[in-house]
């Protein structure tokens, strides 16, 4: 009975670290296509038209590269088969990844240094704007805007780019 408890333990330990390394974004690139790799910086598999917007579930960021968990056509909230990699993984760059800032009410937010409310603030915003994703840690995203990097809290992040975050 030991065992089981701690086989428990360990599995929800697991799933808990790493549902915290996943989030969702949509696809903004300004090609006429967008790449799946094999492996960060690895061969092209799947490449998706611009056909619609895409929205997509990411993981495990590796040096600007997610992991891509899924893929939706957001227009038609259809699932699009990933297909085509030998590994059964695909990975996508997170130059191609982007969400808005919620920012409704135009309050002065602020990017930190650190995943914390106690982090210095490196960049001030009043306006929404776009944001690549970088990292997640638990309730922060680390993102680019523009030419500044830093952490926002998750709730400051709206990754459907249809319809407006509550």
């Amino acid at each position: 009975m030991k065992r089981f408890g701690l086989l428990a333990l360990l599995l929800t330990v697991a799933v808990t670290v790493v549902g915290q390394n996943s989030t969702s974004a949509w696809i903004s690139d300004s090609d006429s296509f967008t790449n799946l790799r094999s492996a960060p910086h690895g061969t092209v598999v799947m490449t998706l038209p611009d056909t619609c917007t895409y929205m997509i579930g990411i993981t495990n960021p590796r040096d600007g590269w997610w992991q891509v968990e899924w893929i939706e056509g957001a227009e038609e909230a259809a699932d699009i088969p990933l297909v085509g990699s030998p590994t059964g993984k695909y990975w996508i760059h997170y130059s191609v990844l982007a969400f808005s800032t919620r920012n409704y009410g135009s309050k002065r937010w602020c990017l930190r240094a650190t995943p914390s409310k106690k982090g210095k603030p490196v960049y001030w915003f009043s306006d929404e704007t776009i944001a690549r994703p970088l990292d997640v840690k638990g309730d922060w995203h680390q993102v680019k805007i523009g030419n500044h990097t830093g952490w926002i809290e998750s709730e400051m992040i709206c990754s459907n780019p249809l319809t407006t975050c509550p």
